[in-house]
């Protein structure tokens, strides 16, 4: 069951990209909704663990009865996050677009790096951060006019969908 549940999570991963959008105010904070799950299910794990000490106890070394609940709890909730993006998408969304001036570029370094532009958003004056592929980040200059099409789901989270959709910014010369 367990196996199904990480890999609805990562089948959820490969279908939804992030729109990433940092600084729009009416966004949900990413970290707030992070601490929530998590708390559930640490409250969960905490739960389990009393109930079921005298079991685990008896079965397994006094460390492992204690350690193994909080564990589960914290990849349990790493793997949720993506559950959330999902029920986002799939309960109904509507189409945003962001149309402004490319303020900066951002990258982040990893296993697998992530590129990003600063967008200070024409419409509401808002600068927001917004995830773009390598190939639109190596043809982003400063100062250039972007349009950058996401969806914003029932959440609130603004995401598009991986497949069978066109690239998500279009970047002019300024």
């Amino acid at each position: 069951m367990l196996v199904a549940y990480f890999a609805g999570a990562l089948l959820s991963l490969i279908s939804i990209e992030p729109g990433c959008c940092l600084f729009v105010p009416e966004e949900p904070d990413h970290d707030r909704t992070w601490r929530w799950l998590l708390l559930f299910w640490m409250a969960l794990a905490a739960f389990s663990l009393v109930r079921h000490w005298p079991m685990w106890s008896r079965r397994s070394s006094a460390w492992a009865a204690l350690l193994a609940p909080w564990v589960l709890a914290f990849f349990l909730a790493a793997f949720s996050w993506p559950y959330l993006y999902a029920a986002n998408a799939l309960a109904g969304s509507e189409a945003v677009r962001f149309d402004g001036v490319a303020i900066d570029r951002w990258e982040e370094d990893g296993r697998s790096p992530t590129y990003g532009v600063y967008l200070r958003d024409a419409r509401s004056g808002a600068v927001v951060s917004l995830r773009a592929d390598r190939h639109e980040y190596a043809a982003l200059r400063t100062g250039d006019r972007a349009v950058c099409d996401y969806r914003r789901g029932r959440l609130g989270f603004y995401f598009r969908w991986r497949s069978g959709t066109p690239q998500a910014c279009r970047f002019e010369r300024s």
